[in-house]
């Protein structure tokens, strides 16, 4: 694989896509009030490019025999699509499409979560149907987890880039198994995006979120069954934030007893932005920017700090809980300090 070749296509697939794009008005970012991203994202003129970008490196640079895998992401990019499209308005019809997609790829791939190293429920995922089931919800979780969190820039494509290298460097330390032709591709092409992503030239969109994180999931999914070394739990600690994203608004919108598909405008992320917005005087793309950086920088701290502990899965548990209970602390404290006078 020719990496210079790689990233002279993709940034030319990028300049001219942009120019026409934005020309014709096409998938240009529309985010409105009801929308999650909406009081951040400024560019009302930025072409929801990403996921396009995502999908034809893909297309483009893996070889034949992934013809299958790149038909299944397709359609999960293009429900994303679709929706950024305002063409796909309902969650739960996303959800559907997402479900059935995911459950296409299972029967074809055979790639489920095999063990969490609890014997009672790895006697459970013996059952196909609880294997299923399982997988599947893991991976919505995840997808939709990560559309949550791509509400500044940087924020989703460094978060991958983080996941992407540190899986590539366990493997080349500990000599793993691994599908590098298929994250090293990944990796470079969200390198390139991160770039046009950080001053607001490109967003990933909705298609751009669930592509990147499907693959992802799928990925470390396979990564875990063929190195029963690495710890089930390190793939988790590796994914936590979407996923405990997803799980957090959920909680809070049944505390608020608002529908599960209804906007939620209090992400973390968003919060940070609107404290650096209000206690720095910095440019507000600055702070969007900055947001997703602040975050992205914590992850590889954390990153850094369970990588010697990929297969103790004491441990692994340990660092979750303490990143869900800091992330707690951190939201509330925000949360405080911006609405102390509401």
């Amino acid at each position: 694989m020719n990496i210079v070749g790689i990233v002279i296509t993709l940034l030319f697939i990028i300049t001219i896509s942009n120019f026409v794009f934005k020309k014709f008005n096409i998938l240009i970012d529309r985010t409105n009030i009801s929308n999650h991203k909406s009081f951040i994202n400024g560019h009302k003129t930025t072409p929801l490019l990403g996921g396009f970008v995502f999908f034809l490196t893909l297309v483009f640079f893996l070889p034949e025999n992934y013809q299958y895998f790149t038909i299944l992401i397709f359609f999960i990019f293009l429900t994303g699509l679709l929706s950024d499209l305002d063409i796909l308005h309902s969650p739960f019809l996303r959800i559907i499409f997402q479900t059935i997609i995911i459950v296409v790829y299972l029967f074809l791939f055979d790639n489920f979560v095999s063990s969490i190293r609890v014997d009672f429920f790895d006697n459970l995922l013996n059952i196909f149907f609880v294997k299923l089931f399982f997988t599947s919800f893991c991976i919505l979780v995840l997808i939709n987890g990560t559309n949550f969190i791509d509400g500044v820039n940087t924020s989703v494509v460094g978060y991958f880039i983080l996941v992407a290298s540190n899986i590539l460097y366990l493997t080349e330390v500990k000599n793993l198994d691994l599908d590098i032709l298929l994250v090293s591709t990944c990796l470079i092409c969200l390198v390139v995006i991160y770039i046009f992503n950080f001053f607001g030239k490109i967003y990933l969109g909705d298609g751009g979120a669930y592509l990147i994180s499907f693959v992802a999931g799928v990925t470390l999914i396979k990564f875990s069954n063929d190195n029963y070394l690495v710890s089930p739990y390190y793939i988790v600690a590796l994914l936590w934030y979407p996923a405990y994203e997803n799980l957090f608004s959920i909680i809070r919108k049944k505390i608020l007893k608002k529908p599960p598909s209804a906007p939620d405008n209090e992400h973390l992320h968003q919060l940070i932005y609107l404290y650096l917005d209000k206690s720095f005087n910095i440019d507000k793309n600055l702070s969007n920017s900055l947001s997703g950086i602040l975050i992205c920088l914590y992850n590889l701290f954390y990153f850094l700090t369970i990588f010697d502990n990929f297969n103790y899965t004491k441990t692994l548990v340990y660092s979750i809980i303490f990143n869900v209970l800091f992330y707690n602390f951190l939201y509330f404290l925000l949360r405080k300090k911006l609405y102390k006078n509401k």
